[in-house]
């Protein structure tokens, strides 16, 4: 009798190890839905900070811009975020607890402007190390007539472009044009 009973037990042993060793439908492992709302990607800006606003799923969500955690109410987000001259890369990560996190990143090109000072007047040499000292470029045109070069003094500048007090990007040029007599 107790064979019988052994062997059931057995086979039954053997048939839920079977069992295990088939595939199941996984379900799919809950997850963190990050959504960016604002600036948007590749935006151009001139301020030092932009704000960083955007969504989370669950709303209990924690969220981290540029590594720092930032306060999530009712499922929405901001902070302020300084920017560097030229391009940013912010990255933004989501996580909550028995979820899979989510991750974005926003490029933001902060553009910095120059203000081109009034060079009219004075000597050209010392108007050129103005402009490279400011990160600009001087480009040089002759104002002179067919006597400027027996003229005595030094060259001045006489007219310039862009005019002064226009802003304009590092590395623009400028251009002087000279002559001893204006």
């Amino acid at each position: 009798m107790r064979a019988p009973a052994l062997a059931a037990a057995v086979a039954l042993l053997a048939l839920a190890a079977a069992c295990g060793d088939e595939p199941r439908e996984s379900r799919p492992e809950p997850v963190v839905r990050l959504t960016l709302g604002a600036p948007a990607d590749g935006v151009t800006v001139r301020s030092e900070s932009v704000e960083i606003r955007g969504a989370v799923q669950p709303r209990a969500a924690q969220v981290r811009v540029l590594g720092r955690t930032v306060t999530v109410e009712r499922g929405e987000f901001r902070t302020e975020v300084e920017l560097e001259p030229g391009a940013n890369l912010i990255d933004v990560a989501a996580g909550a607890q028995g979820r899979r996190p989510d991750f974005a990143a926003m490029r933001i090109v902060r553009e910095v402007r120059v203000p081109v000072p009034d060079l009219v007047g004075g000597d050209a040499d010392s108007a050129q190390e103005q402009l490279e000292g400011l990160g600009l470029s001087a480009r040089t045109e002759d104002a002179g007539g067919f006597f400027d070069p027996i003229l005595p003094g030094d060259p001045k500048v006489c007219e310039q472009r862009p005019r002064a007090g226009a802003e304009v990007q590092p590395g623009a040029e400028v251009t002087l044009r000279i002559a001893r007599d204006c």
